[in-house]
């Protein structure tokens, strides 16, 4: 078996419930902030948040068997660690470095988004963006009550938040009691806790969201009571993340002023590693107005377009494209701030000098193009980038005073909103038939898997020669020699061996050898016959309480999306074609 020569450092992300839209965004940011360092990669171990520990329902069991993926730590011989969760599987933060994870005391740590004692922590000032909405809401928009949809008791910032707008309601002399708020589980399934919010308080004027994924079922509320967010109830989020510029109407949010959290914690992490003391931090947040809120913090003056300044153009470039700043960029990357700075500085000498040429549009229109081709909508909302572009339109509009370069800038800015519907139309267009492939693809892999009497049996080896039709580009399946079974109240002990029995890398199928197979748990991402990955997510393959084994992924939104699914589907074949 072959070994990479390289001894990279490698961080653990440890978390819950990976396909939710926190988790994305604090696996994008860490993803970006590793990639920069070219020395290091990325393990994901992703939970499930299980509320009552020992429910005994199906669900409850599956997250408990499922969880056990966070034992494999001990075995990964990581050397740091970011923990996002506020327990894992029951055992509190202040207890994680007792001898039942024993390892996580012996390499240095950062805990994202949690409070524990003695420990360096990144968390949100959850107090500045919040008081920022509601003095907006109360002293602008003049509304006089303010409900909130929150969170779990065993979630530090859940508590806090309401804590702050409690308090910030004292502030301004608001009424607030008990009924004003209603606790939730913190994801889309809040519908039940959305309608006796609503239930109670029918004339409520705007309503908190202790997150952006319990507005989803907030809003299917207020829309079967006929109430539209933004215009009859004004609604704001937490976490900012991309989904919720996405929602109808997009969702206002408070997020990250700046770096994330994710950044602050690789940042720390790392200075940790390399044996520096280090503080805990608290990152400053601000409110992201959209259409559920609108919200501007400035608008664009004709004094400030006039004078041509560089660093005027730079602020409206980090308004109109806000998650730019929060990424690492390679360094055969187009620079798109450097882009926009030209294009737009053109435009405006444009509005001074009262002229345009033909030639001159025609060659902002190619670089407006190039701007949008290299991936410029990733970096913002639609809905906020259209209104950023109005703003600016409005304000060059009014301080223009030739015609024909009037006419030559509109065409600009229509031009530069084409592109971006074109390039999210192009985004979905993908992603459809990205999903569309992926599910025929899946459908294969079954239909390669199912086992008919005229052909010969399926066995381990079958499922590895069809790995390839899982429909994931960059994938590896790895099998323990026997399955191990999770008993419930033990401890799982994942063997130290394992075998690495197929990789799937651009799409291209390698089945290894049996003589080539087995190495030990810590080496699996020395494996040169891995995918050429900086990150991967590690998720458990089992069925009911046996483990099979354990599915690598390149950890990205697809891998975010499908690769629990997919997990599941080959412990059930395994499981199907299991002989004891």
């Amino acid at each position: 078996m072959a070994y990479y020569g390289e001894n990279k450092r490698t961080i653990g992300l440890i978390l819950e419930d990976i396909s939710v839209d926190y988790s994305k965004e604090i696996i994008h940011s860490v993803k970006m902030a590793v990639r920069a360092h070219k020395n290091m990669k990325l393990v994901v171990l992703a939970g499930i948040h299980d509320e009552i520990q020992k429910k005994e329902d199906c669900r409850s069991c599956y997250k408990r068997v499922h969880n056990s993926v966070y034992h494999l730590e001990e075995l990964l011989h990581l050397d740091g660690l970011i923990l996002t969760l506020p327990n894992i599987c029951g055992v509190s933060g202040e207890s994680i470095v007792d001898e039942r994870y024993s390892n996580f005391a012996k390499v240095p740590k950062i805990f994202v988004s949690t409070d524990v004692a003695d420990s360096t922590t990144v968390r949100y000032d959850n107090e500045k963006g919040l008081k920022e909405a509601i003095d907006y809401l109360v002293n602008v928009k003049g509304v006089t009550k303010l409900c909130m949809l929150g969170g779990r008791d065993d979630n530090g910032d859940a508590q806090e938040r309401k804590r702050i707008f409690i308090n910030c309601l004292g502030q301004y002399k608001l009424p607030y009691t008990e009924d004003m708020y209603e606790k939730s589980d913190m994801s889309i399934e809040a519908k039940a806790e959305a309608e006796r919010l609503i239930e109670r308080n029918p004339d409520t004027q705007a309503v908190f969201c202790v997150n952006d994924q319990v507005a989803i079922p907030l809003y299917e509320v207020l829309k079967e009571r006929g109430l539209m967010p933004g215009r009859d109830v004004y609604v704001f989020g937490y976490d900012n993340t991309r989904f919720s510029g996405t929602m109808i109407p997009p969702l206002a949010s408070i997020g990250a002023d700046g770096v994330t959290l994710g950044q602050k914690a690789v940042e720390l992490l790392i200075a940790k590693m390399e044996g520096q003391e280090v503080e805990s931090a608290i990152l400053p947040t601000r409110l992201y107005g959209k259409e559920s809120l609108e919200y501007e913090m400035y608008e664009y003056t004709t004094q400030e377009m006039l004078q041509l300044d560089t660093a005027f153009i730079y602020r409206m470039f980090d308004d109109c494209f806000y998650r730019y700043a929060s990424e690492s960029h390679d360094n055969d990357e187009v620079n798109l701030k450097r882009l926009f700075f030209e294009f737009i500085s053109r435009m405006l000498n444009s509005m001074i000098t009262n002229s345009m040429t033909m030639e001159e549009f025609m060659e902002l229109r190619r670089l407006i193009h190039i701007f949008f081709e290299n991936g410029a909508m990733r970096f913002t909302d639609p809905a906020r980038l259209v209104r950023s572009i109005e703003r600016l339109q409005n304000a060059m509009n009014r301080a223009q005073k030739s015609p024909t370069a009037n006419v030559m800038n509109n065409r600009c800015f229509s031009y530069m909103k084409d592109r971006a519907i074109m390039a999210m139309s192009g985004e979905v267009n993908a992603g459809g038939e990205v999903l569309k492939k992926g599910r025929e693809r899946l459908q294969d892999f079954f239909v390669h898997c199912m086992e008919f009497p005229w052909i010969e049996p399926v066995t381990e080896e079958t499922i590895a020669a069809n790995c390839d039709k899982l429909g994931l580009p960059n994938i590896a399946l790895l099998l323990f020699e026997k399955p191990i079974d999770y008993v419930e109240g033990k401890q799982v002990d994942f063997p130290k061996t394992i075998r690495l029995m197929c990789s799937v890398r651009d799409g291209e199928l390698r089945v290894l050898a049996p003589e080539r197979r087995l190495c030990q748990v810590s080496n699996i991402f020395e494996r040169t016959e891995l995918p050429k990955c900086d990150s991967f997510a590690v998720i458990p393959v089992f069925y009911g309480c046996r483990i099979y084994g354990l599915l690598l992924l390149e950890m990205n939104e697809e891998s975010a999306n499908r690769g629990e699914l997919v997990a599941d589907q080959l412990g059930r074949t395994l499981r199907i074609n299991d002989p004891t």
